[in-house]
C-alpha cells in the first residue's frame, strides 16, 4: 500500500556560514493511512521543524516528499497555491486549540468548510456531523471559554477533519490536558485514522501517551532514529 505520506532525503538549515543550524538531516520516512505516529526528541531536535515540512509551511532545503499520492515538493515547490494544498490534503491540531474567540463550536468547525468554498448551509451540517462524530454535538452552540480543556480540543479535532484530510499533524496534543482527557484525545485520533484511513503524526513530550502510538520516531539534532513499534 502507497503510503500517505513519503519523505526522501529532506533536510532543512537556517541561516548560513558560521550561524547555519542544520534542523533536518537527510529524513526519510514513509506513514500509511490507519496509523498513529509519535515524533519526540529533545527540544530543538527539529520534530516541529519537520512537522512544517510535511503540513507544506516551512520548505525544505533538499530532498522529495509526496503527499496522498501527489509528488508535492522535489527540490522546490511544485504546486503554487499552498493554501489550497493544505486545505485539500492536511488537518491541523496544536497544544493551544485556537478557537476563534468570537465564534461558536459549530462555527469555528464551518469556518474551515466555508474557506475551501462551502456554502453556510453546507458547513454547519458538516460541521455538525462532525461534532456528532466525535461526541460534542450538545456543546455546538457554546463559545470556546464556555468549554472544557477536552471539549476545546474536540472542537479543533474537528475543524482539522472539516475536509477530510488524509493527513493529520498535531503539535503536542495533549500537553495541557490531565491524563484521562489525554488518553480520550489519542481514543479519537486513533478512531480517526482508522476509520477515515487517515495518516496521524503528534509532535509530542507528553510520556503519558507513548503506549497510544503504532510507531514512535526519535529525532535527535535533525537526524531520525530507527522507530520503535508500539501497538500491537
Amino acid at each position: 500500500m502507497p503510503a500517505v505520506v513519503e519523505i526522501r532525503s529532506i533536510s532543512k538549515h537556517f541561516g548560513e556560514g558560521a550561524a547555519r543550524v542544520d534542523a533536518l538531516r537527510d529524513v526519510s520516512l514513509d506513514i500509511h493511512a490507519g496509523t498513529v505516529v509519535g515524533l519526540r526528541g529533545p527540544s530543538g531536535s527539529g520534530k516541529s521543524t519537520l512537522l512544517n515540512v510535511i503540513g507544506c509551511i516551512i520548505e525544505a532545503n533538499s530532498g522529495r516528499m509526496s503527499l496522498n499520492g501527489e509528488l508535492v515538493y522535489d527540490r522546490k515547490w511544485l504546486r503554487r497555491d499552498l493554501r489550497r494544498l493544505r486545505l485539500e490534503k492536511i488537518g491541523f491540531i496544536f497544544q493551544a486549540h485556537n478557537l476563534l474567540p468570537f465564534l461558536n463550536a459549530w462555527e469555528n468547525v464551518a469556518v474551515a468548510l466555508v474557506l475551501a468554498g462551502a456554502s453556510r448551509h453546507e458547513a454547519h451540517k458538516r460541521a455538525m456531523e462532525l461534532l456528532t462524530y466525535l461526541g460534542v454535538e450538545k456543546r455546538s452552540e457554546a463559545m470556546p471559554g464556555q468549554l472544557s480543556g477536552g471539549e476545546a480540543q474536540r472542537i479543533a479535532i474537528a475543524r482539522a477533519l472539516a475536509n477530510d484530510p488524509r493527513i493529520i499533524l498535531a503539535d503536542e496534543p495533549t500537553a495541557a490536558l490531565d491524563s484521562q482527557r489525554a488518553g480520550t484525545v489519542m481514543e479519537l485520533l486513533r478512531k480517526v485514522a482508522q476509520e477515515k484511513q487517515s495518516a496521524v503524526i503528534v509532535v509530542t513530550h507528553d510520556e503519558k501517551i507513548f503506549d497510544r502510538f503504532d510507531q514512535i520516531y526519535t529525532l535527535r539534532d535533525g537526524a531520525l532514529e530507527n522507530p520503535q513499534t508500539l501497538a500491537a
